[in-house]
């Protein structure tokens, strides 16, 4: 049955930036056409002073991630599916700031809650299926065919918020499917579930966490390097970057394309 979401619902979600009162926003369905999207990541490198346009294809994937939270949170924490198709999801235009982290907004802001007589498991992949097959996979092919930037750099910047998700976020939640569902996402849902995929592209970033001394804690090391250090003021890496050998102009000594250690997740 389709629901409107509560206001209690709609403030949880607020955190993961949904803003249904957003005035300056452009259509997502509208990042398929290529002179929009070639438009659009050139503003987005002027506007957060990335050196080039592939690496601020990485930093958009990164902010746009929080689609996947909010539907994935919405699904796991209350069993209603958020309708994420790409003709009704809308995104926060570009402004000045440097930072630019987007809200989102939909069209229709109603949720299919999980009728307890169906069956969940059924359910659950037919909401993963809408979120990536009809939304994230196309975004990330289209990036990947117009700048010319590994799949696996996007589709880790994706899976990193989505352990962010399970792991911090819906830790403590009061729904028995929490753990399910993550286990599913990890380990269970075949390629298909994600867009044109043979083998999950989520599956491959999942790692045993090892505790580093210099920060005193845990991380789980990423497997691609998702170009941050190169924005403007980021002269350092990021505490998970793979790439352990720098070179004396600051790059990566494997090269800026697929790290080293990546490829042979390949």
């Amino acid at each position: 049955m389709v629901k409107a979401l509560t206001e209690k619902e709609l403030m949880a979600l607020k955190k993961y930036r949904l803003n249904q009162g957003l005035r300056d926003s452009f259509a997502v369905a509208d990042l398929l056409d290529e002179k929009f999207l070639k438009e659009f990541i050139v503003k987005l490198a002027e506007v957060i002073d990335a050196p080039n346009e592939k690496v601020a294809a990485s930093i958009f994937v990164k902010r746009y991630a929080f689609l996947a939270v909010i539907s994935l949170f919405a699904m796991s924490a209350w069993n209603k599916k958020v309708d994420v198709s790409l003709g009704k999801t809308y995104m926060e235009k570009l402004d000045q700031c440097t930072i630019w982290l987007p809200a989102f907004s939909f069209s229709e802001l109603a949720a299919e809650e999980w009728d307890s007589s169906e069956n969940r498991d059924e359910w659950r992949k037919g909401v993963l299926s809408d979120l990536f097959t009809k939304n994230i996979d196309p975004i990330i092919t289209m990036l990947e065919k117009t700048f010319r930037i590994s799949k696996m750099i996007l589709w880790e910047n994706i899976a990193v918020y989505l352990f962010w998700l399970y792991e911090t976020e819906l830790k403590d939640s009061d729904n028995k499917y929490v753990q399910d569902d993550y286990r599913f996402l990890l380990f269970e849902a075949e390629g298909s579930v994600f867009g044109s995929h043979r083998r999950n592209p989520i599956q491959k970033y999942y790692g045993e966490k090892v505790y580093m001394e210099e920060y005193a804690t845990e991380v789980r090391r990423r497997k691609t390097c998702c170009f941050s250090y190169r924005l403007a003021g980021g002269t350092k890496r990021c505490k998970v970057c793979p790439c352990a050998q720098i070179a004396k102009d600051g790059r990566c000594d494997y090269g800026e394309d697929v790290c080293g250690p990546a490829r042979g997740l390949a």
